[in-house]
């Protein structure tokens, strides 16, 4: 029997952006190892900004769509960390 490893998010700070690839390859993992499985198709990236800071922004992962508004348990947010399209 295999399960599918629904609503997984992965955050990490932008100062570890460059370990994004690794901890998508961490968690692959250890859904092989808890006969979990992934879809790499559903893969999604999202960059918090703030409007105040200037941030230079990488490259989107190869393998991951790039999106400025997600649904994270029901709420939706922009990549600007705003609520308003919940509303």
């Amino acid at each position: 029997m295999v399960k599918f490893a629904y609503d997984t998010y992965i955050i990490i700070p932008a100062v570890n952006a460059n370990s994004r690839q690794s901890e998508l390859i961490n968690v692959e993992s250890w859904s092989q190892v808890n006969n979990l499985r992934v879809n790499p198709t559903k893969y999604a990236e999202i960059v918090f900004m703030d409007k105040r800071r200037k941030t230079t922004v990488q490259l989107p992962q190869p393998n991951a769509a790039r999106v400025s508004v997600i649904k994270i348990l029901g709420i939706t947010f922009t990549n600007h960390l705003s609520v308003a399209e919940h509303v």
